[in-house]
């Protein structure tokens, strides 16, 4: 079961990295018919934008396989069934979200491809982290910060999505202000819509409003709050001589808000959007390793 996890979760963040890719390059746009995206599954061609949406769907039918391999074993050894039914069909659900993989100006199919995904990396790595033996029975104290940074990450996280759904990354050009403004506006409630589909202009670009600034502005104000709470627990549990995974959970935590600002500083290159991602996920994973280690040792007795 934990080598079956393991190797699912280098599964989902491979998925979700190439779907990043994938959507910033407009992959997506260019395969109409599911699931063979023209013909090419996965193999070596030329470099089209439909290569890449063949790619993450190869990715995703190797995911779901793993999660059905992960079922079958979960049931035949009565352990874990719950959870990994869950994860089942959380892989069966970016399977069908991937099918409508072109529409990329929809704000709903990017934050369900995200959360799904999302919620495979924590669920799966609560699955891999939750036996690990806690090193000391952590103060509450310490527990407590590190479940408000577990908490306010998945926020931050779902503010990254919407960031992402309404194509507001670039829609900041300044550090540390927002163009000469810091707070959001009255138009930050248009960025939750998830119903509406975005308009395209005669470039191909997606066209926003002020919305687009102030999801941007709330996103960064949380990465702040996000890093200092992550510091926090990462700096109690380094005293509590938790050791090497409170020193990881502050140096991602730092690298994370590190690539952010260099996001907006070098206009989003796609290498940078990949990275910034794919960290969120590489921190979900550090708080959730830090979470089952600060765990009350006599409970487990």
């Amino acid at each position: 079961m934990r080598a079956l996890a393991i190797i699912s979760l280098l599964f989902v963040l491979a998925l979700m990295s190439v779907s990043t890719y994938s959507r910033l390059e407009s992959a997506g746009i260019g395969c109409a018919d599911w699931p063979a995206c023209y013909g090419l599954i996965g193999e070596a061609g030329d470099a089209t934008p439909a290569l890449g949406g063949a790619l993450e769907r190869s990715v995703a039918g190797g995911l779901l396989l793993l999660m059905l391999a992960t079922t079958v074993v979960s049931l035949r050894q009565r352990r874990d069934r719950l959870l990994s039914l869950v994860l089942l069909g959380l892989a069966a659900f970016l399977a069908w979200q991937g099918v409508y993989s072109d529409e990329l100006h929809s704000p709903a199919v990017v934050m369900g491809k995200l959360g799904g995904g999302f919620a495979l990396v924590g669920l799966l790595g609560w699955m891999i982290f939750r036996h690990a033996r806690p090193h000391a029975n952590a103060s509450y104290k310490v527990r407590r910060w590190v479940v408000a940074a577990l908490l306010l990450l998945c926020i931050q996280i779902v503010l990254g999505g919407l960031t992402s759904a309404n194509f507001a990354a670039t829609a900041c050009t300044s550090v540390p202000d927002c163009d000469g403004s810091w707070l959001p506006g009255s138009n930050l409630t248009t960025a939750f819509d998830l119903s509406r589909q975005h308009d395209v202009g005669s470039t191909g670009l997606a066209l926003g409003g002020a919305e687009r600034a102030d999801i941007h502005k709330l996103h960064r104000l949380a990465a702040a709050v996000t890093l200092l709470t992550a510091w926090i627990a990462g700096g109690l549990a380094l005293a509590g001589r938790i050791g090497m995974t409170a020193v990881f959970v502050i140096a991602i935590a730092a690298l994370e808000f590190s690539v952010g600002v260099a996001a907006i500083l070098a206009d989003l290159p796609i290498g940078i959007a990949v990275a910034h991602n794919l960290l969120a996920a590489i921190l979900l994973l550090g708080l959730l390793r830090l979470h089952a280690l600060c765990r009350n040792r006599q409970a487990l007795l």
